[in-house]
């Protein structure tokens, strides 16, 4: 029972940490929304995208997910790994700085000035360092550590925000947020140093090498969808969209990117339980790779629906009337969190059974995918043409991600699963666009459609149920054992 009780308490304690603070930070955006003018909002959504593609492609190539292995695996070694791998991420920052600077002299106006930009590199940089530190206590199961970390992390940005805001205007907000991050990343060092480990940098260059050679396949399937989940403000620019249309764009991505949040959770919650069963108990590896694959579909399918339905509603009501066009870009934008619940989740199963290599190239298909759609499309329908694309890339790597898996682990069942499931999400979308009467009926009977088509199939399993109520049931064990 010690398995269930540990999937039990990681899932929760990450789950309860990502979603209270991801939830703080979506509606402090809101409200900054709502302060701002569109192209104010846009130039400032636009700094935070370009730096945080920097920060994955420097500062965190798959790093923290192999230093968690290697911790998993060597913990005789716990400090001379940690604090390896966190003074090569220190490092790093210098290189990403000039590629910023290169950017903004060759982008000139098409980017927010270099102030702007360096502040929110900073940002960026006091980022990677708080997920690092928060993502060692992962290896020792404490992620409930990380969800303290992690939720006081954005309630403080809130509250340096919305003082910045009364005083300053963008370049004020982002310097309170890299100040309330560099304030959480010296409280996340205290309390690992006191709890779990003391992370001191220190200079191993065979830590180094292998967290890095571990963490290569695993950077370039990260580079690879965060470019292309990221990258969308960026293109907009580069096509001299106007900054107000990326507001717009902004508004509505910023929604689609919270709903995203949720298979991440799961899969790097699970993921260092997914090492362990591995090995330990394939069979149960199994079963919960399939029940969570469920799980994933069937919250994804009817929320893309209802929220796209519901698009213009729901940005009137987060933004305000001057971001109610963004509600286009939301209806369209909003179907790309079922591929993404697919494989951002699938990605970590992948990691788990050493084909990381394989996220790699399925990553690099959705950029070449996305990219060449983007061409196409964003000269000829404008902000409209991005979220078009970005569907058709999430697609490509949910399909390439997925077949991976299937090939795998077999005795999941994966492809009858998700053919069921593909079947009522048709069936869902069918009535929703077709159905002869106005839209909050058309989603009424598309849902209703949706759950009679998921019972007719028999789409879970008393098996499924077990497990479930086992997961949830279960009684806590113990700490005392350690990975």
């Amino acid at each position: 029972m010690y398995t269930l009780a540990s999937i039990r308490r990681d899932v929760l304690s990450k789950f309860a940490g990502e979603v209270i603070s991801r939830l703080v930070f979506l509606l402090f955006f809101f409200w900054v929304g709502r302060k701002l003018q569109a192209a104010d909002f846009g130039s400032l959504n636009l700094a935070i995208s370009a730096t945080y593609m920097l920060g994955v492609l420097f500062l965190d190539p798959g790093l923290n997910l192999s230093t968690i292995q290697m911790l998993v695996e060597r913990p005789q070694d716990a400090k001379q790994i940690a604090g390896s791998v966190f003074l090569a991420k220190l490092l790093l920052f210098f290189p990403l700085l000039f590629v910023l600077w290169g950017m903004s002299r060759g982008l000139g106006s098409r980017l927010p000035c270099f102030f702007t930009l360096f502040l929110a590199a900073l940002y960026a940089l006091f980022t990677v360092v708080l997920e690092y530190l928060s993502s060692v206590t992962n290896a020792f199961h404490r992620m409930d550590l990380e969800a303290f970390l992690k939720i006081f992390n954005r309630v403080l940005i809130v509250i340096f925000g919305v003082l910045a805001l009364r005083h300053g205007h963008i370049s004020a907000l982002l310097f309170s947020m890299l100040a309330a991050t560099l304030f959480a990343c010296v409280l996340a060092w205290g309390v690992l140093a006191g709890r779990l480990i003391r992370v001191i940098p220190q200079w191993h260059l065979d830590a180094i090498r292998e967290s890095f050679r571990r963490g290569l396949p695993i950077a370039g399937t990260s580079i690879a969808t965060t470019i292309y989940l990221n990258w969308d403000l960026l293109v907009l620019s580069y096509f001299n969209i106007n900054r107000e249309q990326i507001g717009w764009y902004a508004a509505g991505f910023k929604i689609v990117v919270a709903f995203s949040a949720f298979p991440t959770m799961l899969g790097s919650a699970l993921f260092p339980m997914m090492v362990q069963l591995q090995k330990r108990d394939p069979e149960m590896l199994d079963r919960l790779l399939g029940l969570s694959t469920k799980a994933m579909l069937l919250f994804a399918l009817p929320l893309a629906a209802i929220v796209s339905v519901l698009s213009g509603k729901i940005v009137l009501l987060v933004y305000g009337a001057k971001y109610l066009s963004g509600a286009n870009v939301l209806a369209i934008l909003i179907w790309s969190i079922v591929p993404i619940f697919v494989y951002f989740y699938l990605v970590f199963v992948n990691i788990a059974a050493g084909h990381a290599r394989y996220n790699l190239l399925a990553g690099f298909v959705a950029l070449i995918a996305g990219l060449g759609c983007n061409a196409i499309l964003v000269p000829r329908i404008g902000y409209l043409g991005a979220a078009w694309s970005a569907l058709a890339a999430n697609a490509t790597f949910a399909l390439l991600a997925t077949w991976n898996v299937c090939r795998l682990f077999p005795n999941a069942s994966l492809p009858a699963v998700l053919l069921r499931l593909t079947t009522a999400g048709c069936t869902l979308a069918t009535v929703i666009f077709f159905a002869p009467a106005s839209p909050p009926v058309q989603l009424l009977l598309g849902l209703v459609a949706y759950f009679i088509v998921l019972v007719a199939l028999g789409t879970l399993g008393a098996g499924d149920l077990s497990l479930a109520i086992r997961l949830i049931g279960s009684r806590t064990q113990p700490q005392g054992q350690q990975p």
